[in-house]
């Protein structure tokens, strides 16, 4: 009796100290809670003074863009489009995170897409699988818009309008100089093919007054997406073939029941709805054969409705399981009204859990941004090639130097101005040494 009551006793003894501890390490914890972990926006083109807390879950963050801030950060934030590469902030503490969102093609940063340059990040969201924050969907609203028939005009429907020339494509772009080639392609295509082009590209029509304002910035607008819903196709280049590279020009005429003849991502088939969702413009030798294919197919019913499955096929609609795992998981998408639901609350808050409970040695690498160094374009007539090619491979000959002078300015961790780097850059393009 005595041996189980000191048994007892010391099974007690144990069990209270492993409440204590318990109770200790809550305590320490939310000690840690109570005080934000702050980040700071490093970015000239924020003019206004932004300082706020915020919960992130269990923890709270404290986010502004006052540069006087930055001994006590622990993340340094940094919006790829605005970067500007004599500003950064040197020398770096080893404690400090960098981290980088950069939504775009590298058009207009284009050293970001380096991995000289992006392997000095700790954390990054692109539109790339591979970063830690990915954005590759993020133009695609909901699976729901996908299948939803708001917008959808049956066949026989796109079919009455006889003064609408067959095959019935409609083209709708304002950015007529693009790494891939978009303006010279569709000029060839409109040799072989009827086209009607809205935008200030190739424009050979107008707008209804009532959209003409302002559908640049209301591309999901419910009016813009009912008149073009009315065409059969509609032509959906990127900018650039980046992998994971999609935008709304892919997801649009998806949701409003229109083909996409698209040309951009290549990985663009682990991200469509069902095996058959669009016309592939690289699967087509050259602007002919796509035109004699869109001609033939927007002439037949049965082949033209086999694209539009995610409309017409109610218990399977989206049989691409990898675009349903992402629906679910995905972090962001626009659209998102919910409070903190923007891109950049988002990710701030990611950035904070980040840095609170992820090894610092981790840094990004080319796959985080992924994107080719020379200029992917579609395939012309007689195998001519852009009219700017040329300007755009040496855009990123140049941003490929940019990023190893950035590179080995950010390893000697001193600091830097813009005329220290531009120095740097003139002698090594003048000595030919930026190969």
């Amino acid at each position: 009796m005595r041996l189980a009551l000191r048994y007892l006793a010391v099974a007690l003894g144990i069990w209270l100290g492993i409440i204590y501890l318990i109770y200790e390490v809550r305590n320490r914890d939310n000690s840690k809670h109570n005080s934000p972990v702050e980040l700071v926006w490093w970015s000239r083109d924020m003019s206004w003074n932004y300082d706020e807390e915020r919960q992130c879950g269990i923890h709270t963050c404290r986010i502004s863009n006052k540069r006087s801030r930055l001994p006590m950060t622990r993340g340094v934030l940094f919006y790829g489009s605005n970067l500007k590469t004599g500003d950064f902030p040197l020398p770096r503490p080893k404690h400090q995170v960098w981290a980088l969102l950069h939504e775009e093609s590298p058009r207009n940063a284009p050293f970001v897409s380096n991995e000289e340059f992006l392997r000095n990040f700790h954390f990054t969201s692109t539109f790339s699988r591979f970063s830690n924050f990915p954005l590759t969907t993020q133009y695609l609203p909901s699976g729901q818009a996908l299948t939803s028939k708001d917008y959808f005009v049956s066949f026989p429907g796109k079919s009455r309008h006889v003064y609408r020339p067959s095959p019935s494509v409609v083209f709708l772009q304002s950015d007529c100089d693009t790494m891939s080639g978009r303006e010279d392609y569709v000029k060839e295509l409109m040799k072989h093919l009827s086209i009607d082009s809205y935008g200030s590209c190739l424009r050979n029509k107008d707008l209804p007054e009532s959209l003409q304002k302002d559908y640049l910035n209301n591309l999901y607008s419910p009016e813009l997406l009912r008149f073009l819903s009315e065409y059969k196709f509609m032509i959906a280049f990127e900018n650039a073939a980046c992998p994971d590279y999609i935008t709304e020009k892919f997801w649009r005429p998806l949701i409003m029941g229109v083909i996409p003849v698209y040309f951009g991502s290549p990985t663009i088939k682990d991200w469509q709805p069902n095996k058959k969702s669009a016309v592939f413009v690289n699967e087509f030798p050259n602007p002919r054969a796509l035109a004699k294919h869109l001609t033939e197919l927007g002439e037949d019913q049965v082949q033209y409705d086999s694209y539009r499955q995610h409309k017409l096929n109610w218990r399977n609609p989206i049989s691409n399981k990898n675009l349903l795992h992402n629906l679910v998981t995905r972090q962001y998408h626009i659209g998102d009204s919910s409070p903190g639901g923007s891109l950049f609350e988002k990710f701030e808050c990611a950035v904070c859990y980040h840095v609170i409970n992820t090894a610092r040695n981790l840094k990004a690498d080319a796959r985080h941004y992924n994107c080719p160094l020379e200029p992917v374009y579609a395939h012309l007539e007689d195998q001519k090639v852009p009219q700017n090619v040329a300007d755009w491979r040496s855009m990123m000959e140049v941003g490929h130097c940019q990023a190893k002078i950035l590179d080995e300015f950010f390893r000697r961790n001193k600091s830097f101005n813009e005329a220290d780097f531009e120095a740097e850059l003139n002698r090594r393009v003048e000595g030919n040494h930026c190969k």
